[in-house]
Protein backbone atom coordinates (compact mmCIF):
# COMPACT_ATOMS: atom_id res chain seq x y z
CA UNK A 1 0.00 0.00 0.00
CA UNK A 2 1.48 3.75 -1.19
CA UNK A 3 0.66 6.90 0.19
CA UNK A 4 0.55 9.50 -2.16
CA UNK A 5 0.08 13.43 -0.29
CA UNK A 6 1.06 16.35 -2.32
CA UNK A 7 -1.30 19.22 -0.95
CA UNK A 8 -1.29 22.67 0.24
CA UNK A 9 -2.34 23.66 3.51
CA UNK A 10 -2.72 27.12 4.84
CA UNK A 11 0.96 28.11 4.45
CA UNK A 12 2.15 24.76 4.56
CA UNK A 13 3.46 22.48 1.91
CA UNK A 14 2.71 18.52 2.73
CA UNK A 15 4.16 16.82 -0.01
CA UNK A 16 5.42 13.11 -0.62
CA UNK A 17 4.52 13.45 -4.60
CA UNK A 18 6.48 9.90 -5.20
CA UNK A 19 4.73 8.05 -3.29
CA UNK A 20 5.64 6.26 0.30
CA UNK A 21 5.25 2.64 0.80
CA UNK A 22 3.11 2.01 4.27
CA UNK A 23 3.46 -2.07 4.36
CA UNK A 24 5.23 -3.70 6.95
CA UNK A 25 6.76 -1.95 10.35
CA UNK A 26 4.49 1.26 9.31
CA UNK A 27 5.42 4.75 9.38
CA UNK A 28 6.72 7.20 12.15
CA UNK A 29 6.28 10.89 12.03
CA UNK A 30 8.68 12.44 13.54
CA UNK A 31 8.86 15.96 14.52
CA UNK A 32 9.03 18.59 17.24
CA UNK A 33 5.88 20.20 19.14
CA UNK A 34 3.91 22.59 16.34
CA UNK A 35 6.26 21.01 13.28
CA UNK A 36 2.71 20.17 11.90
CA UNK A 37 1.93 16.51 13.08
CA UNK A 38 -1.54 16.38 13.92
CA UNK A 39 -2.64 18.36 11.08
CA UNK A 40 -0.82 16.02 8.66
CA UNK A 41 -2.80 13.14 10.56
CA UNK A 42 -5.92 15.04 10.22
CA UNK A 43 -5.23 16.07 6.63
CA UNK A 44 -5.17 12.05 5.86
CA UNK A 45 -8.27 11.35 8.54
CA UNK A 46 -10.42 14.05 6.46
CA UNK A 47 -11.27 15.97 9.44
CA UNK A 48 -9.49 18.62 7.62
CA UNK A 49 -9.33 19.55 4.07
CA UNK A 50 -6.37 21.14 2.42
CA UNK A 51 -6.44 24.03 0.26
CA UNK A 52 -5.37 22.10 -2.92
CA UNK A 53 -3.66 19.06 -4.06
CA UNK A 54 -3.90 15.61 -3.77
CA UNK A 55 -4.22 12.60 -1.05
CA UNK A 56 -4.46 8.72 -2.39
CA UNK A 57 -3.87 5.68 -0.22
CA UNK A 58 -3.77 2.67 -2.07
CA UNK A 59 -4.55 3.99 -5.56
CA UNK A 60 -7.75 5.66 -4.02
CA UNK A 61 -8.08 9.22 -4.16
CA UNK A 62 -9.20 10.93 -0.96
CA UNK A 63 -8.76 14.41 -2.40
CA UNK A 64 -8.13 15.81 -5.12
CA UNK A 65 -8.62 19.23 -5.61
CA UNK A 66 -8.55 18.89 -9.54
CA UNK A 67 -10.70 16.60 -10.06
CA UNK A 68 -13.20 17.99 -7.12
CA UNK A 69 -12.74 14.88 -4.74
CA UNK A 70 -13.61 15.36 -1.44
CA UNK A 71 -13.85 12.24 0.57
CA UNK A 72 -15.35 12.54 3.66
CA UNK A 73 -13.69 11.62 7.63
CA UNK A 74 -16.52 8.99 7.57
CA UNK A 75 -16.32 7.57 4.19
CA UNK A 76 -12.49 6.87 4.41
CA UNK A 77 -11.12 3.65 6.00
CA UNK A 78 -9.27 5.02 8.39
CA UNK A 79 -9.12 5.21 12.19
CA UNK A 80 -7.33 7.40 14.72
CA UNK A 81 -6.11 7.55 18.03
CA UNK A 82 -5.25 10.71 19.77
CA UNK A 83 -3.34 11.12 23.23
CA UNK A 84 -5.96 13.44 23.91
CA UNK A 85 -9.14 14.60 22.61
CA UNK A 86 -10.57 11.40 21.22
CA UNK A 87 -14.06 11.70 21.54
CA UNK A 88 -15.86 10.71 24.35
CA UNK A 89 -19.23 8.23 24.18
CA UNK A 90 -21.96 7.73 25.86
CA UNK A 91 -22.25 3.96 25.49
CA UNK A 92 -20.77 1.32 27.53
CA UNK A 93 -17.35 -0.26 26.44
CA UNK A 94 -19.26 -3.51 25.44
CA UNK A 95 -21.22 -1.70 23.13
CA UNK A 96 -18.69 0.62 21.78
CA UNK A 97 -16.59 -2.42 21.13
CA UNK A 98 -19.67 -4.47 19.11
CA UNK A 99 -20.48 -1.38 17.58
CA UNK A 100 -16.85 -0.89 16.08
CA UNK A 101 -17.02 -4.86 14.72
CA UNK A 102 -20.29 -4.88 14.02
CA UNK A 103 -19.41 -1.62 11.27
CA UNK A 104 -16.39 -3.20 9.77
CA UNK A 105 -16.94 -5.26 6.34
CA UNK A 106 -17.43 -8.79 7.29
CA UNK A 107 -14.32 -9.59 4.57
CA UNK A 108 -11.91 -7.24 6.34
CA UNK A 109 -12.99 -8.59 10.39
CA UNK A 110 -9.91 -9.77 11.78
CA UNK A 111 -10.42 -10.28 15.08
CA UNK A 112 -13.69 -10.18 17.44
CA UNK A 113 -13.97 -7.60 20.51
CA UNK A 114 -12.85 -10.77 22.71
CA UNK A 115 -9.66 -10.52 21.89
CA UNK A 116 -9.22 -6.98 23.06
CA UNK A 117 -10.49 -7.52 26.16
CA UNK A 118 -8.18 -10.16 27.37
CA UNK A 119 -5.41 -8.52 24.98
CA UNK A 120 -5.71 -5.07 26.64
CA UNK A 121 -7.45 -6.29 29.88
CA UNK A 122 -10.82 -4.78 29.45
CA UNK A 123 -12.86 -7.32 31.62
CA UNK A 124 -13.27 -4.94 34.68
CA UNK A 125 -14.93 -2.72 32.79
CA UNK A 126 -16.78 -3.53 29.83
CA UNK A 127 -19.96 -2.78 31.74
CA UNK A 128 -18.55 1.05 32.52
CA UNK A 129 -19.89 4.32 30.54
CA UNK A 130 -17.06 6.01 27.87
CA UNK A 131 -17.55 8.53 29.30
CA UNK A 132 -16.54 7.65 33.03
CA UNK A 133 -13.62 6.00 32.38
CA UNK A 134 -9.57 6.91 33.55
CA UNK A 135 -7.89 8.55 30.48
CA UNK A 136 -5.62 5.29 30.65
CA UNK A 137 -8.23 3.25 29.82
CA UNK A 138 -10.48 5.36 27.74
CA UNK A 139 -7.11 5.26 25.38
CA UNK A 140 -6.80 1.32 25.93
CA UNK A 141 -10.51 1.23 24.58
CA UNK A 142 -9.71 3.76 21.35
CA UNK A 143 -7.18 1.94 20.34
CA UNK A 144 -9.50 -1.85 20.12
CA UNK A 145 -12.38 0.56 19.01
CA UNK A 146 -10.10 1.73 15.76
CA UNK A 147 -8.26 -1.77 14.66
CA UNK A 148 -12.11 -3.58 15.39
CA UNK A 149 -13.21 -0.72 12.65
CA UNK A 150 -10.82 -2.55 10.19
CA UNK A 151 -8.95 0.30 8.91
CA UNK A 152 -6.61 0.71 6.01
CA UNK A 153 -4.35 3.06 7.93
CA UNK A 154 -4.59 3.75 11.63
CA UNK A 155 -3.00 6.98 12.29
CA UNK A 156 -1.72 7.16 15.95
CA UNK A 157 -0.78 10.83 17.76
CA UNK A 158 1.32 10.39 20.55
CA UNK A 159 -0.89 7.43 21.50
CA UNK A 160 1.36 5.86 23.74
CA UNK A 161 2.03 8.38 26.52
CA UNK A 162 -0.71 8.14 29.23
CA UNK A 163 -0.60 4.59 28.97
CA UNK A 164 1.41 3.65 31.18
CA UNK A 165 4.93 0.84 30.24
CA UNK A 166 2.72 -2.27 30.64
CA UNK A 167 0.00 -1.27 29.10
CA UNK A 168 1.82 0.50 26.22
CA UNK A 169 3.70 -3.01 25.52
CA UNK A 170 0.72 -4.65 25.11
CA UNK A 171 -0.53 -2.28 22.88
CA UNK A 172 2.30 -2.53 20.32
CA UNK A 173 2.21 -6.26 20.82
CA UNK A 174 -1.56 -6.04 19.74
CA UNK A 175 -0.84 -3.48 16.30
CA UNK A 176 2.00 -5.41 15.89
CA UNK A 177 -0.21 -8.25 15.63
CA UNK A 178 -2.69 -6.92 13.45
CA UNK A 179 -0.21 -5.65 10.63
CA UNK A 180 1.39 -8.62 10.41
CA UNK A 181 -2.03 -10.39 9.74
CA UNK A 182 -3.71 -7.94 7.36
CA UNK A 183 -1.68 -5.64 6.06
CA UNK A 184 -3.07 -2.70 8.04
CA UNK A 185 -0.47 0.56 7.56
CA UNK A 186 -0.07 2.74 10.34
CA UNK A 187 1.25 5.91 10.88
CA UNK A 188 2.53 7.06 14.29
CA UNK A 189 3.53 10.64 14.97
CA UNK A 190 5.41 11.65 18.27
CA UNK A 191 8.30 13.98 19.12
CA UNK A 192 9.55 11.31 20.88
CA UNK A 193 12.36 9.14 18.70
CA UNK A 194 12.18 6.53 21.72
CA UNK A 195 8.49 5.56 21.02
CA UNK A 196 8.59 5.91 17.10
CA UNK A 197 11.96 3.39 17.79
CA UNK A 198 9.27 0.60 19.27
CA UNK A 199 7.52 0.62 16.47
CA UNK A 200 9.37 0.91 13.65
CA UNK A 201 12.68 2.39 12.02
CA UNK A 202 10.93 3.88 8.90
CA UNK A 203 10.89 7.69 9.70
CA UNK A 204 9.66 11.02 8.07
CA UNK A 205 10.92 14.00 9.52
CA UNK A 206 8.47 17.21 9.62
CA UNK A 207 9.71 20.08 10.70
CA UNK A 208 7.89 23.87 9.87
CA UNK A 209 4.70 21.93 8.20
CA UNK A 210 7.48 20.09 5.61
CA UNK A 211 8.44 16.85 4.83
CA UNK A 212 11.97 16.86 4.61
CA UNK A 213 13.23 13.79 4.15
CA UNK A 214 11.63 10.11 4.62
CA UNK A 215 14.01 6.96 5.48
CA UNK A 216 15.32 4.08 7.65
CA UNK A 217 16.31 5.67 10.96
CA UNK A 218 20.18 4.20 10.01
CA UNK A 219 20.02 6.18 6.63
CA UNK A 220 18.65 9.47 8.08
CA UNK A 221 21.66 9.11 10.63
CA UNK A 222 24.08 9.64 7.85
CA UNK A 223 22.95 12.49 6.81
CA UNK A 224 24.83 15.23 8.63
CA UNK A 225 22.82 18.17 6.78
CA UNK A 226 19.31 16.88 7.35
CA UNK A 227 20.29 15.98 11.42
CA UNK A 228 22.20 19.63 11.77
CA UNK A 229 18.56 21.10 10.48
CA UNK A 230 16.98 19.85 13.23
CA UNK A 231 19.48 20.80 15.43
CA UNK A 232 21.34 17.72 15.38
CA UNK A 233 25.00 17.19 15.91
CA UNK A 234 26.77 13.96 14.55
CA UNK A 235 28.35 12.68 17.13
CA UNK A 236 27.32 9.89 19.28
CA UNK A 237 26.49 6.11 19.16
CA UNK A 238 23.56 4.45 19.02
CA UNK A 239 23.66 0.58 20.44
CA UNK A 240 21.69 -2.53 20.44
CA UNK A 241 21.62 -4.95 23.40
CA UNK A 242 19.27 -7.36 25.21
CA UNK A 243 18.16 -6.99 28.95
CA UNK A 244 19.92 -9.61 31.09
CA UNK A 245 19.37 -9.06 34.83
CA UNK A 246 18.60 -5.96 37.02
CA UNK A 247 20.84 -5.71 39.94
CA UNK A 248 18.28 -4.20 42.44
CA UNK A 249 21.50 -4.30 45.52
CA UNK A 250 24.42 -3.28 43.06
CA UNK A 251 21.16 -0.18 41.83
CA UNK A 252 22.22 -1.18 37.70
CA UNK A 253 20.86 -3.19 34.88
CA UNK A 254 23.00 -5.87 33.11
CA UNK A 255 22.38 -6.22 29.63
CA UNK A 256 24.28 -8.48 27.03
CA UNK A 257 26.10 -7.25 23.99
CA UNK A 258 28.04 -10.19 21.86
CA UNK A 259 27.68 -12.60 24.86
CA UNK A 260 29.50 -10.06 27.26
CA UNK A 261 28.11 -8.45 29.84
CA UNK A 262 27.28 -4.47 29.99
CA UNK A 263 26.11 -2.35 32.77
CA UNK A 264 23.63 0.31 32.38
CA UNK A 265 21.46 2.35 34.09
CA UNK A 266 18.95 0.66 36.64
CA UNK A 267 15.17 0.50 34.92
CA UNK A 268 13.29 -2.28 36.55
CA UNK A 269 10.70 -1.75 34.09
CA UNK A 270 12.78 -3.48 30.84
CA UNK A 271 11.57 -7.50 31.26
CA UNK A 272 14.38 -9.63 30.91
CA UNK A 273 15.09 -10.70 27.17
CA UNK A 274 13.90 -7.21 25.99
CA UNK A 275 15.83 -6.19 23.21
CA UNK A 276 16.77 -2.03 23.96
CA UNK A 277 19.00 0.85 22.50
CA UNK A 278 21.31 3.00 24.11
CA UNK A 279 23.09 5.98 23.11
CA UNK A 280 26.44 7.28 24.22
CA UNK A 281 28.21 10.21 23.62
CA UNK A 282 31.16 10.18 21.74
CA UNK A 283 32.86 12.29 24.55
CA UNK A 284 31.85 9.77 27.00
CA UNK A 285 33.76 7.09 25.49
CA UNK A 286 37.59 6.97 27.03
CA UNK A 287 40.40 4.36 25.66
CA UNK A 288 42.82 2.45 26.67
CA UNK A 289 45.64 0.06 24.92
CA UNK A 290 45.26 -2.68 27.50
CA UNK A 291 42.38 -3.29 30.06
CA UNK A 292 42.39 -1.75 33.39
CA UNK A 293 41.64 -3.84 36.78
CA UNK A 294 40.83 -1.68 39.67
CA UNK A 295 38.90 0.86 38.30
CA UNK A 296 35.38 1.93 38.71
CA UNK A 297 34.18 2.02 35.13
CA UNK A 298 32.00 -0.94 34.82
CA UNK A 299 31.76 -1.24 30.63
CA UNK A 300 35.31 -2.17 29.15
CA UNK A 301 34.51 -3.63 25.59
CA UNK A 302 37.54 -4.26 23.34
CA UNK A 303 38.15 -3.64 19.77
CA UNK A 304 40.27 -2.78 16.69
CA UNK A 305 41.20 0.91 15.55
CA UNK A 306 39.27 1.30 11.92
CA UNK A 307 39.76 4.85 11.36
CA UNK A 308 41.14 7.92 12.73
CA UNK A 309 39.16 11.27 11.70
CA UNK A 310 40.98 14.35 13.15
CA UNK A 311 38.55 17.51 14.10
CA UNK A 312 40.36 20.49 15.20
CA UNK A 313 41.76 19.82 18.58
CA UNK A 314 40.44 16.56 18.67
CA UNK A 315 40.56 13.03 16.98
CA UNK A 316 37.32 11.12 16.71
CA UNK A 317 38.36 7.49 16.80
CA UNK A 318 36.45 4.96 14.70
CA UNK A 319 36.33 1.39 16.87
CA UNK A 320 34.84 -1.96 15.67
CA UNK A 321 33.80 -3.53 18.66
CA UNK A 322 31.55 -5.86 16.93
CA UNK A 323 29.40 -2.46 17.08
CA UNK A 324 30.75 0.35 15.52
CA UNK A 325 31.95 3.11 18.02
CA UNK A 326 33.09 6.62 17.83
CA UNK A 327 35.26 7.84 20.64
CA UNK A 328 36.80 11.69 20.86
CA UNK A 329 40.03 11.89 22.45
CA UNK A 330 42.17 15.06 22.46
CA UNK A 331 44.79 15.34 19.92
CA UNK A 332 47.48 15.22 23.06
CA UNK A 333 45.83 11.80 23.85
CA UNK A 334 46.12 10.39 20.75
CA UNK A 335 49.80 11.16 20.75
CA UNK A 336 50.42 9.83 24.24
CA UNK A 337 48.59 6.77 23.16
CA UNK A 338 50.37 6.35 19.92
CA UNK A 339 47.14 5.06 18.01
CA UNK A 340 47.58 3.26 14.47
CA UNK A 341 44.50 2.11 12.69
CA UNK A 342 44.82 -1.68 13.59
CA UNK A 343 45.52 -1.01 16.94
CA UNK A 344 43.51 -2.48 19.96
CA UNK A 345 41.80 -1.10 22.39
CA UNK A 346 39.36 -0.88 24.97
CA UNK A 347 36.17 1.46 25.05
CA UNK A 348 36.20 2.45 28.90
CA UNK A 349 32.10 3.16 29.54
CA UNK A 350 30.23 4.46 32.49
CA UNK A 351 27.42 2.76 33.32
CA UNK A 352 25.31 5.87 33.27
CA UNK A 353 26.74 7.51 30.66
CA UNK A 354 24.53 5.35 28.71
CA UNK A 355 20.82 6.81 27.92
CA UNK A 356 18.13 4.46 27.14
CA UNK A 357 17.06 5.82 23.49
CA UNK A 358 12.92 5.38 24.45
CA UNK A 359 13.73 8.32 27.34
CA UNK A 360 14.69 10.42 24.47
CA UNK A 361 12.20 13.15 22.72
CA UNK A 362 12.54 16.25 21.28
CA UNK A 363 12.18 18.71 24.41
CA UNK A 364 15.53 17.07 25.55
CA UNK A 365 18.71 18.91 25.50
CA UNK A 366 20.51 16.69 23.31
CA UNK A 367 18.73 14.15 21.06
CA UNK A 368 21.54 11.22 20.39
CA UNK A 369 22.21 8.30 18.77
CA UNK A 370 24.86 6.54 16.24
CA UNK A 371 24.13 3.71 14.67
CA UNK A 372 25.91 0.32 14.54
CA UNK A 373 26.68 0.24 10.98
CA UNK A 374 28.71 3.33 11.23
CA UNK A 375 26.13 6.18 10.58
CA UNK A 376 27.00 9.11 12.89
CA UNK A 377 23.96 10.63 14.91
CA UNK A 378 22.63 13.41 17.16
CA UNK A 379 23.82 15.93 19.77
CA UNK A 380 22.95 19.52 19.81
CA UNK A 381 23.37 22.45 18.31
CA UNK A 382 21.35 25.69 17.52
CA UNK A 383 19.49 26.38 14.22
CA UNK A 384 20.78 29.26 13.31
CA UNK A 385 24.43 28.04 13.32
CA UNK A 386 23.54 25.88 10.52
CA UNK A 387 24.58 27.52 6.80
CA UNK A 388 21.48 28.69 4.81
CA UNK A 389 23.28 26.67 1.93
CA UNK A 390 22.80 23.22 2.81
CA UNK A 391 20.21 21.60 0.72
CA UNK A 392 17.66 19.00 1.14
Amino acid sequence: MRLVLDVRFGRSQYALTTGLPLAGPGLGIFGRSGAGKTTLLRLLAGTLQPDSGRIELGGRPYFDSRKGIRLPSGQRPVSTVLQHGNPVCSGTVNELLVFAYQGAAKRRRLLKPGYFVDALELGEIMDRRHDRLSDGERQRVDVAKAILGAPDLLLLDEAFTILGQNYRDRVLSVIKSVQKESGMAVLYASQSLGEIIELTDHVAILDDGRIIRTGSLKSLAKEQGILRYLGMNPIDNLVSLRIDSHDLEGGCTVANLFGLPFVLPLRRRLPVGRKVEISVRSSDIALAKSHIAGISIQNQIKGRVCALIPSGDKIFVQIDCGVTLLAEITSRAFRAMSLKEGDTVYCLIKAHAARYTDEIDAHSSRNEFQCSDGGYIFGSTRKQDISPGINF
